[in-house]
């Protein structure tokens, strides 16, 4: 006997979107979509952050009536602030059908429901549900996982599709009866949640409560069924099946023989999304770098063709060389990584990659098969071409092309020197300089945070910085005032004029506090400086921020080794410097210099 769960994720468009973007949740939301004569219908509306529950407004409405019931219930204010979205039914079945494979963890069968937009994944228990616990562990552990991830759904277990179907839509109104079984006596504790479990035959005395439109009959089937009198599932099962069919029409009947399970409901399997790979077994061994580039090139055209018809472009691929059998006794393979900074789907430069690699390990002698598998691959970006040559390019036609020139350009650069060291320095909101930036991998056509880059607009930082402040001779007519002149590199700079002082303090809990006061000053050459005087540290390695470790004149008394200041006990580098950087107090350093 089919076992069926099915998981419910009611207003599927907006849920989409507030997990991709969970600032979305702040402010009403609304997904509308635009029919033919260019009215905008409502396809599901939500607003997360509202703290009363507004009164029902029903989706298929229009636009205006959604957003004037809107501000008959919360105001004006909030009918303006509210947020419209188009609907994009291609890209809610992308990510449905992802979460329809992930629920392959409780069965290998997972299907999506038969429907224009589906919200419903259909999932086949028979033989599983035991192996994991049981159903009501089964189902109770889909909901709560997917609310873990920010996704509010409903899951009923039944023995047909609409009868799974219908429950998980109303899990709260089933109406189990008085003789059911102890076993499923705990259903009635979880009437009131998310999930139900109906026992195996049973669903027509279960669901008998349910409204007709949990049966998924046509629009005007319930409206002629309303004329009778007929509002309850137990109510239409009662009808004589012969006059259903006349009557309300084909499909309502087959509705009820699929409810029943007098006929089969087909499941269309989620496709797979494993990632294509390829393999050649060589009649005769390659030992050239060109006979292995010829081998490898068709190889990657198969896999990124394979990618290209899904939309998908490769980012990492891998290259396995196996060696032949009569040269080593236990042949290892050569396994080249290839990483790309943008999705692409262009052969040539996934080879160029490969063969840049190549050329700086150490081929087997005799290469007997080469294996090329895509590990992992990113959604491609759509571009608009030129259609005729000569035409000025818009500025985002520009910025496209550049963005892809520019991962080009990075790929190679990580195929010669090793992806660790092509890196982007990001700004990042903290007081002290050396700690206001962290190099991220690039991402060609991101914009940088907004955040980040007003706090770093808004401060007025030198382009070059120095890896570390070096301290300076300086001169000043005042303990506290701007240097008159400072020396650097044997060099004696006059200060013409100068800024500050910018006071830059860090909190204590980030261990070694650092205290200074920061000035801009313009020598008499027009060049531009950063100086900072050393107000002291409270407490930590004293001054090792500045001047890093220093070798003591002095020999340990065990070994008779030179001993360094920060391998010294903290007691003995307090009596000798101060536990608050008073050696350094009062210094001035040089932190970088503007263009």
């Amino acid at each position: 006997m089919s076992r069926i769960m099915t998981i419910w994720l009611p207003r599927w468009p907006v849920q989409r979107r507030f997990v991709e973007r969970p600032e979305r949740r702040q402010a009403p939301l609304i997904v509308c979509r635009t029919e033919p004569r260019g009215v905008q219908r409502v396809v599901g509306w939500s607003w997360a952050a509202a703290r009363v529950k507004p009164r029902q407004i029903p989706t298929g409405k229009t636009l205006a009536e959604t957003l004037a019931a809107f501000t008959l219930a919360f105001g004006a204010e909030v009918g303006q602030m509210a947020e419209v979205d188009q609907d994009d039914p291609q890209a809610d079945r992308l990510v449905l059908e992802g979460i329809a494979r992930w629920c392959r963890r409780f069965s290998p069968t997972t299907a999506l429901e038969d429907a224009e937009h589906p919200e419903c994944i259909h999932v086949d228990l028979a033989g599983t549900a035991e192996l994991l616990g049981g159903e009501q562990t089964v189902v109770r552990t889909a909901v709560w996982t997917l609310a873990s991830r920010g996704l509010y759904a409903r899951s009923a277990v039944a023995d047909t599709p609409a009868a799974a179907w219908a429950a998980a839509h109303h899990p709260t109104a089933l109406c189990p009866p008085l003789s059911a079984s102890r076993k499923y006596s705990a259903s009635r504790k979880y009437s009131g949640r998310r999930w139900a479990v109906v026992p195996p035959g049973m669903q027509t005395q279960w669901l008998a409560e349910l409204p007709v439109a949990a049966m998924r009959v046509p629009t005007e089937a319930i409206a002629v069924l309303a004329e009778l009198g007929v509002l309850t599932i137990g109510q239409l099962l009662q009808l004589p099946r012969k006059s259903v069919a006349s009557r309300l029409g084909p499909l309502t009947a087959r509705r009820i023989a699929e409810f029943e399970g007098r006929r089969a409901e087909p499941l269309l399997a989620v496709a797979d999304d494993t990632f294509p790979q390829s393999e050649c077994h060589l009649s005769s061994p390659a030992s050239t770098r060109e006979a292995v580039a010829c081998v490898l090139e068709p190889l990657v055209e198969q896999c990124l063709a394979a990618l290209a018809s899904r939309g998908f472009g490769v980012t990492v691929l891998q290259v396995r060389l196996s060696e032949a059998v009569s040269v080593s006794a236990r042949p290892t393979p050569s396994v080249v990584d290839i990483g790309l900074f943008r999705p692409s789907v262009s052969a040539r430069h996934v080879v160029d990659l490969v063969q840049l690699r190549l050329a700086r390990m150490r081929l087997p002698r005799e290469v007997e098969s080469i294996a090329v598998e895509v590990v992992s691959a990113g959604a491609l970006a759509a571009r608009q071409r030129v259609l005729f040559d000569g035409v000025a390019l818009s500025s985002s036609l520009k910025a496209g092309e550049q963005a892809v020139q520019l991962g080009g350009l990075l790929d190679r650069l990580a195929g010669r020197l090793g992806r660790m060291a092509v890196f982007e320095p990001r700004p990042v909101v903290d007081a002290q300089p050396e700690h206001a930036w962290v190099a991220s991998p690039p991402e060609p056509g991101r914009q940088a945070s907004a955040t980040a880059a007003a706090v770093v607009a808004a401060r007025l930082r030198p382009l070059w910085m120095t890896p570390r402040p070096i301290r300076v001779e300086t001169a000043s007519v005042v303990p506290d005032g701007p240097p008159l002149w400072f020396c650097i590199s044997g060099v004696r700079h006059r200060v013409a004029d100068a800024w500050g002082p910018e006071r830059i303090e860090t909190a204590w809990w980030r261990g070694c506090s650092i205290r200074r006061d920061y000035y801009v000053v313009e020598t008499e050459s027009g060049e531009r400086w950063w100086l900072f005087r050393h107000l002291g540290e409270s407490r930590g390695r004293v001054g090792s921020a500045l001047r890093g470790p220093r070798r003591l004149a002095g020999r340990s008394q065990r070994s008779g080794h030179s001993v360094h200041a920060d391998r010294l006990p903290q007691a003995s580098r307090a009596a000798r410097e101060g536990s608050d950087g008073s050696r350094d107090r009062g210094a001035w350093f040089v932190h970088g210099q503007f263009a």
